[in-house]
């Protein structure tokens, strides 16, 4: 089944995969060189959902996000969100933000410090639009998925930035994919789930300020 894969930045495949193994995840795919480009694996965690970590050695990573047609979120879509928490935080030291209305994200401490090497004014700009405190660690969103959607598996998915929601959506069906939700206005954003045309699903998601104060 073609889909989307999330990689999480690590300093060891290794010593990760035993982390995965302590905290009660599986091992998917044994920690392995990709040339000299990194090392990575595949792990899956207590609920099944699949993501790889990325040990960095010549490509770094991703090098443009949150700009239009590049990389914007990650997000776990989970059914026991309490067990998640454990689950990330015993692997990666992951803690979470409450959001006004009760949606919650995944943070990293510390990780605004890093941002703000490469943008001294992150902070500054984040506090202009209305960002909640803290906001600057965020690393990737929890979904709580529905009771009534029992034929939901968890899972990660992935969120690219676009200028146009709904001009995305029709592009995509244009080019034989497959708009799954119609574009609609959340938090933040006006965002579609859009499946390409083998079926990999992903989130495009343009920044809209203006909904900051919209119910989740």
């Amino acid at each position: 089944m073609a889909m989307w894969n999330t990689y999480v930045w690590v300093e060891s495949a290794e010593r990760t995969a035993s982390k995965v193994l302590d905290a009660g995840g599986t091992t998917l795919m044994e920690p392995f060189d990709v040339m000299d480009a990194g090392r990575m694996a595949v792990f899956a965690d207590r609920e099944g959902a699949a993501f790889c970590v990325w040990q960095a050695k010549r490509h770094q990573g991703a090098r443009i996000v949150n700009e239009a047609g590049s990389l914007n979120f990650n997000g776990l879509n989970t059914r026991d969100v309490e067990g998640a928490k454990s689950f990330y935080d015993s692997v990666f030291g992951w803690r979470t933000l409450t959001l006004e209305g009760g949606a919650e994200m995944w943070t990293l401490p510390g990780y605004g410090d890093h941002l703000e090497q490469g943008n001294p004014d992150l902070r500054k700009h984040m506090a202009e639009a209305g960002a909640p405190a803290g906001f600057e660690d965020v690393v990737a969103t929890i979904t709580p998925i529905p009771d009534d959607q029992p034929d939901v598996a968890t899972h990660w998915d992935v969120t690219f930035a676009v200028d146009d929601a709904d001009a995305t959506a029709a592009k995509a069906t244009d080019l034989g994919g497959r708009v799954i939700v119609a574009p609609f206005d959340a938090p933040w954003v006006r965002m579609t789930v859009i499946a390409d045309p083998e079926g990999a699903t992903f989130i495009a998601s343009k920044f809209v300020p203006e909904n900051r104060d919209l119910a989740c």
